[in-house]
């Protein structure tokens, strides 16, 4: 449009009288107010209790809605089968949507718990510290900086926690909840420690490159749906429509990429695994090239779920395969 022919913009509206308290009231529905409180009650019981008193709590409330509410168990369930095929009898699949389940609570109990963990909790533990060295080693011989991408397994959350702790400079992205009291809630658990993480909003694919241009180590999870159509990759037997956030970065920042996974060891002990690092070809066309790095990713992923199915998360709202 010339400059001649611009159209007229309309004055600007008065300045509203409300308080700001009260234009951001109008936002939070009641049942906001209900699950925040809820968190917050339970929240300071599962930090006064010891760790295995919290943990049988949150197995507790796991059996109910596992087998009471049966949360989508049956959906779980029928999940497992088509990932695992014939050869799981039903008892199997049961106990694996079962422990999936219970391990997804634990998550939470631990997570409501982050912070009275500490560096030492990590200091010289076999099951993490090698696992720390070593992503610590890859990150100072990289020539900027690092991708860590991991699954919804175990307790992938630790992993980032643990990283933290061990000295790294972490960063992740997240969402924002649809509960603003309780978003408000998690921004400052996770303000506790000094990983950083970014809400996905418009600036955020320069925050990353800029981030790891500076030897930062970027930790994401790419075992998500993609709402729109991206990348068709196998996985778990099947094709996913996936971001391709790791090859994408991997590619534009010269950034090697570390898959790494969490198990869990019974109740209270977890475990780190780095699998085989994979590197873009800078020589390579873009397109060809991220669909490599995304095939042989999720491939590394799909062998550690086959390994011990029921460490994976199998309740994702936005389940993986699930089509677009």
């Amino acid at each position: 449009t010339s400059i001649l022919r611009r159209p007229i913009t309309p004055p600007s509206p008065p300045p509203s009288r409300t308080p700001p308290i009260l234009r951001s009231a109008r936002m939070i529905a009641p049942k906001h107010i209900v699950e925040y409180a809820t968190l917050l009650l339970f929240g300071s019981l599962l930090r006064l209790l010891p760790l295995r008193l919290a943990l049988a709590l949150g197995w507790l409330i796991a059996l109910l809605m596992h087998h009471l509410i049966r949360f989508r168990r049956a959906e779980a369930r029928r999940r497992i089968r088509l990932v695992l095929g014939a050869a799981p009898t039903q008892t199997d699949i049961n106990r694996i949507a079962w422990i999936s389940w219970r391990n997804l609570c634990f998550n939470a109990v631990e997570a409501i718990r982050f912070g009275r963990l500490s560096a030492n909790t990590f200091h010289q533990n076999p099951h993490f510290q090698p696992a720390l060295d070593q992503l610590a080693n890859a990150l100072q011989q990289s020539p900027s900086g690092l991708i860590v991408p991991t699954i919804h397994m175990g307790n992938w959350d630790l992993a980032g926690i643990a990283t933290d702790l061990h000295g790294l400079p972490i960063f992740t992205i997240a969402r924002r909840q649809k509960n603003p009291l309780t978003d408000a809630y998690l921004n400052r658990a996770r303000n506790h420690f000094n990983m950083e993480v970014l809400l996905n909003d418009e600036n955020v694919l320069k925050q990353i490159i800029r981030r790891l241009r500076n030897g930062h180590l970027f930790a994401l999870l790419p075992d998500v749906r993609n709402p729109r159509p991206v990348q068709t990759i196998p996985f778990l037997g099947s094709t996913a429509n996936l971001g391709s956030g790791a090859a994408l970065f991997a590619r534009q920042c010269n950034a090697p990429i570390q898959p790494a996974i969490t198990r869990r060891i019974g109740w209270t002990q977890h475990q780190l695994t780095l699998l085989t690092p994979i590197h873009s070809d800078p020589n390579a066309d873009k397109k060809a090239d991220q669909q490599r790095i995304m095939e042989q990713l999720m491939e590394q992923f799909t062998a550690e779920i086959n390994r011990t199915p029921e460490q994976y998360f199998w309740y994702n709202k936005r389940w993986v395969l699930d089509p677009i």
